[in-house]
């Protein structure tokens, strides 16, 4: 598995794509470092943790064409040819795929610390420990968008599938959140001034269901990043969990189907 790492890493050291999306995290960065400073905000915590959205859309375009590309020059088959494992290859895809994950999170973050920290404010210890589940988050996202690119050996369909499903899962998850975020009651003023009664929403949602949709968001990697950004509404230890179930639902899937598959 070395060889196959290191020859991964030889064609990602010279990919254009690669570096162009470092590029586009660093200004998304950028953008919500200005935002957070010309809004007069007083935490840097909201620009740090919104990394896993833009990082989501990157590594679903990145991956797919990446190993999309080992599909249509035939490497893939080239690699069987010479004798490596079906499992080696795929692992070996898997882990350059977080790896380059974690290099667009970088991109991500160093325009924060270089320029937020000073002109904003230094992270809450909170961020940090939201920032190290977000990084797990990532890994749930790389293990369904590697699933996809490996059974699905074309680059633009592949490539399409896994946007698709980036965006369904974001629009999914914002409207279960949005669902979720609705408050209990809400507040009816009478004609005297600070006179009010609060009234109960009938759009509230209570009970199993709102246990459900918690949990539905919670396993939905795109609810866990949309969480980070707006606010926790699970314990912070829950996401891992989903996110290492999802990781290893998807690692072991792609892995059983990329070793039965046809390869021509």
């Amino acid at each position: 598995m070395n060889r196959l790492l290191i020859a991964n890493f030889a064609r990602i050291k010279k990919n254009k794509l690669f570096w162009v999306l470092c590029g586009v995290m660093a200004l998304t960065a950028i953008v919500m470092v200005v935002n957070a400073v010309s809004n007069r905000n007083t935490q840097i915590d909201g620009a740090m943790c919104a990394f896993a959205i833009p990082v989501e859309i990157a590594a679903a375009i990145f991956i797919s064409i990446f190993f999309g590309t080992e599909y249509c020059d035939g490497t893939i088959r080239n690699k069987l040819i010479i004798g490596h494992d079906r499992r080696q290859i795929y692992f070996a895809n898997l882990i350059t795929a977080a790896i380059c994950l974690l290099a667009f999170a970088a991109a991500y973050m160093l325009p924060v610390v270089i320029f937020g920290f000073p002109l904003v404010a230094l992270p809450t210890v909170q961020a940090g420990r939201m920032i190290a589940v977000g990084i797990l988050t990532l890994f749930a996202f790389c293990s369904i968008y590697v699933m996809v690119s490996m059974i699905y050996s074309n680059k633009a369909g592949a490539t399409v599938v896994n946007l698709v499903v980036a965006f369904l899962m974001l629009f999914a998850a914002f409207i279960i959140f949005s669902c979720l975020a609705v408050s209990e009651f809400y507040p009816v003023y009478g004609l005297e001034p600070g006179e009010a009664e609060y009234v109960r929403d009938p759009s509230y949602i209570s009970g199993a269901k709102r246990t459900v949709l918690q949990a539905l968001l919670d396993l939905l990697p795109a609810g866990q990043a949309i969480q980070l950004l707006t606010g926790m509404e699970s314990p912070l230890w829950a996401m891992p969990l989903y996110s290492a179930g999802v990781s290893a639902a998807c690692a072991g899937v792609g892995a059983f189907v990329f070793f039965k598959k046809d390869i021509k």
